[in-house]
């Protein structure tokens, strides 16, 4: 920008005069402008004071730009500290704060403090003035289940008031039959998000639906068919919609009380009552189980068995049985031979599709009890054992044999005669 250097002789002078700007030569620098200053005389003692300005410095620097001003107009309080709000028993809001002063100090005796509270949805603040630091806004002047906000500021006996201390919200009592406040915010052009709470105890029995109408003369219409739920400080449960393609300047809303409840087809959640008189018999090595179906069957059942050793539980067999039969065959041979067993029995409704019944299971029946019979020869069994039978006797039968046999070889082949044997060829060797 433009600027230019001047001198001042002296601390004392108010004059000054500009340096007169000129081309140094040999300048090889980019960006360095020099100015030469032409004085009359060089003394021991002499200061020169440099500065810049251009002109918008220069109305600033005329004496008639220097005035006084009193300390009282610019000087402020500290703002009040440790603002906190606390519930009374008859429902009204007791809020403290802090000096902001040491306790020693003199200051605190000609203090005086400006509250203001009002409600969020609101823009105007009701003031109240007070010489302590505490103040009790009592029940009747709040709204019960709505939520409020509150400020406070200092002032000392000079000065101005100090600024605002945080603010400080709290939400007062609901009341039942006291309808939530309604809360929206213009998002878009046509696009408005609305929300409500309800405190997390009434939240557990009723709801809110939100409804909304285009004309006088229509009718209120579910127009937040799944709302978005949030916590808040854990005390309350924000219910939030997202109203699109709405005209904001004709659109009412209400919010509906509704049980806070869950619709559901009764013949998609059937559970039977579990069988009766479960027993069991022997029949040829076999276990037959039988049972009877409940008294009260809602529609066709069919059954799932569940047995076990007593004293393996942890590793029960579990078989489903077609629909309409009451009994079932456990095989003697697939049971661990004289071991306490145990079978239980549950029902389940036949699922379907459609419109068709459909269920959980039931509870298992009481388990009947038997014990599993001896080991018995199956003709598997005995043909392994015959084999193996055979097969020890061939080996003792062979382990006795072969030594015998290569002895009498051995003999044999000492018993052939051969030239190497020969009495006379040994003596001519």
């Amino acid at each position: 920008m433009t600027i230019q250097v001047w001198f001042k002789k002296d601390i004392e002078d108010n004059s000054s005069e500009l340096c007169v700007p000129f081309e140094a030569e040999n300048a090889t620098e980019d960006g360095v402008v020099h100015c030469r200053f032409k004085t009359f005389v060089f003394a021991i003692g002499t200061r020169h004071t440099v500065f810049f300005m251009n002109n918008q410095t220069a109305s600033l620097c005329s004496p008639s730009q220097h005035t006084s001003q009193d300390l009282v107009q610019h000087m402020r309080a500290r703002p009040p500290g440790n603002l906190s709000v606390s519930e009374q028993n008859d429902g009204s809001q007791m809020l403290q704060w802090s000096s902001p002063y040491p306790p020693s100090s003199s200051l605190n005796k000609n203090l005086t403090f400006q509250l203001s509270f009002r409600h969020q949805a609101e823009d105007t603040w009701t003031i109240k003035t007070v010489a302590t630091t505490r103040m009790t806004i009592k029940r009747q002047w709040l709204l019960p289940g709505h939520r409020y906000e509150a400020k406070v500021r200092t002032k000392a006996s000079l000065g101005r008031w100090s600024k605002w201390s945080p603010v400080v919200i709290w939400k007062t009592r609901h009341e039942f039959g006291q309808l939530p406040s309604l809360h929206c915010v213009l998002d878009g052009e046509k696009e408005v998000m609305c929300s409500w709470e309800v405190s997390r105890e009434l939240a557990y029995l009723i709801t809110y639906q939100l409804t909304c109408r285009h004309t006088q003369t229509a009718q209120f219409e579910r127009c937040c068919l799944n709302p978005a739920v949030s916590s808040t400080r854990g005390t309350e449960m924000r219910y939030s919609c997202l109203l699109t393609n709405v005209d904001p300047e004709t659109l009412q809303l209400k919010l509906l009380l509704t049980h806070n409840a869950k619709t559901f087809a009764a013949h998609k959640y059937i559970r039977s009552k579990p069988p009766e008189q479960v027993k069991v018999r022997e029949t040829n090595g076999d276990w037959v189980v039988e049972w009877s179906a409940p008294a009260t069957a809602p529609s066709e059942l069919f059954y799932q068995i569940s047995y076990y050793r007593t004293k393996d539980q942890g590793s029960s067999l579990q078989l489903n049985i077609s629909k309409g039969s009451t009994c079932v065959t456990i095989l003697g041979t697939s049971l661990v031979p004289l071991q306490d067993y145990e079978v239980k029995v549950r029902s389940l409704v036949v699922p379907g599709s459609g419109s068709t019944y459909e269920g959980i299971p039931s509870e298992w029946s009481d388990p009947a009890k038997w014990t599993s019979n001896k080991a018995t020869w199956s003709v598997l069994k005995l043909i392994y054992l015959f084999s193996a039978l055979i097969a020890a006797a061939a080996f003792l039968t062979l382990y006795h044999t072969i030594p015998a046999c290569q002895k009498k070889v051995v003999l044999w082949v000492d018993s052939v005669p051969s030239p190497s044997k020969s009495k006379t060829l040994s003596e001519i060797k």
